[in-house]
């Protein structure tokens, strides 16, 4: 099969996969089911039929609107399916009919969830935690059954002798544990002095931070995980200062300004980029290693 008919294919089942996204990312963040009520309008609670359903095209058809009620749509749903289906494309592109292809794929439109719920409700639902830690398990399980497992090796205050441990649960432990502490440090370091502010004061990482870590863990493994990390904190630091500067500008002219950005995007961003990117990436490292060496 042409490498275009199978990005082409992926980015279809990718584009209803992620139709199937927008209800988790309206529901989850409510506790509610993902399975009933079926499709409805959240404007008149019409049921939708299978046209109103159609990936991309009913949204377009019917631009924008709810065909009962005459409501505007979000463009996040448009958005949502796209970036699914391009995203499970570029995945078969790098990976073809693989294993790591139907993992990531599926790892990636967890991200998806995380990626919008964190933005716009600053949750992250435990169930895409849990779905990426059970992908790592997968995908470890699936490499050792195909006989090309690698595991992580630990050592013991430098001992000869040498403990095989899973990718998925090196993972698991390190990056979560990372985070964990981070978030313990973080609580004590930057709690408010005023007791009043405390009340509410939720610390400086959330919990779904961790979890979502944890999870990144699992599916990369120890050393890409870490490096999609460095990358987060590096898109934090970028787009947090230009926040920072923008919020300052508008401030002198009294316009309001979101300055709430979660971490969890920029963790998702950095899953991809090393999902997607991994061996440009490392020559990237290599190259400024060098340089800086030398």
């Amino acid at each position: 099969m042409p490498e275009w008919v199978g990005a082409l294919i992926a980015f279809v089942y990718g584009a209803a996969v992620g139709s199937f996204l927008n209800v988790c990312i309206f529901r989850l963040p409510n506790d509610e089911s993902i399975i009933q009520p079926p499709s409805h309008c959240p404007k008149c609670n019409t049921r939708l039929k299978w046209s109103d359903l159609v990936p991309l095209f009913s949204f377009l058809f019917l631009r924008g609107k709810c065909r009962y009620c005459g409501e505007p749509i979000s463009w996040r749903y448009f958005a949502v399916e796209s970036a699914t289906g391009l995203l499970f494309s570029a995945i078969w592109l790098r990976y073809g009919l693989s294993i790591d292809f139907f993992i990531f794929a599926a790892f990636s439109a967890a991200l998806v969830v995380a990626f919008v719920t964190d933005l716009e409700h600053f949750i992250i639902p435990d169930q895409v935690s849990v779905a990426g830690i059970v992908l790592g398990i997968a995908r470890d399980a699936a490499h050792w059954a195909a006989g090309d497992l690698k595991p992580f090796t630990v050592s013991f205050f430098g001992g000869d002798r040498s403990f095989p441990v899973p990718p998925s649960i090196a993972g698991i432990l390190v990056c979560g544990g990372i985070f964990y502490l981070i978030a313990f440090l973080g609580y004590f370091a930057f709690m408010p002095r005023d007791p009043a502010d405390r009340e509410n004061y939720e610390g400086a990482l959330g919990g779904g931070d961790i979890k979502l870590a944890a999870a990144v863990g699992s599916v990369l493994g120890v050393g890409p995980a870490l490096g999609s990390f460095f990358i987060a904190v590096i898109l934090g630091t970028l787009i947090g200062c230009t926040v920072a500067g923008v919020r300052s500008l508008r401030s002198r002219k009294e316009l309001p300004w979101r300055t709430e950005i979660p971490f969890g995007p920029y963790m998702v961003v950095g899953a991809l980029a090393v999902i997607l990117l991994r061996p440009e990436l490392g020559r990237l490292w290599a190259a400024w290693v060098k340089f800086v060496v030398h």
